[in-house]
């Protein structure tokens, strides 16, 4: 069983939030630098940058509060949508 990195868990969660354009997003999102975030994305035999504990943890407590923005956002929209549904046939 391979073992996943911090590096891993970093770019698979930004893929999940943000596809393959996730690099631009993300570096809005945690405020690191484009050469740390291409540091950090890059394979493992190429130069990879291991993850420190502060950039880990800034980019945890980033997580967290975009999925609490999103969690409002998608309410919003169901919202929206749930609305305009009840509104079919007048």
């Amino acid at each position: 069983m391979t073992k996943t990195t911090r590096n891993d868990r970093i770019v698979s969660v930004a893929k999940l939030l943000y596809g393959d354009r996730w690099q631009s997003p993300m570096l809005w999102l945690v405020g690191v630098s484009p050469s740390l975030l291409t540091k950090i994305a890059a394979g493992a035999n190429s130069d990879q940058r291991a993850v420190t504990d502060d950039v880990y943890g800034r980019v945890a407590e980033s997580l967290i509060g975009e999925a609490g923005r999103m969690r409002k956002v998608a309410d919003k929209v169901e919202g929206a949508g749930r609305k305009m549904r009840s509104k079919l046939g007048d």
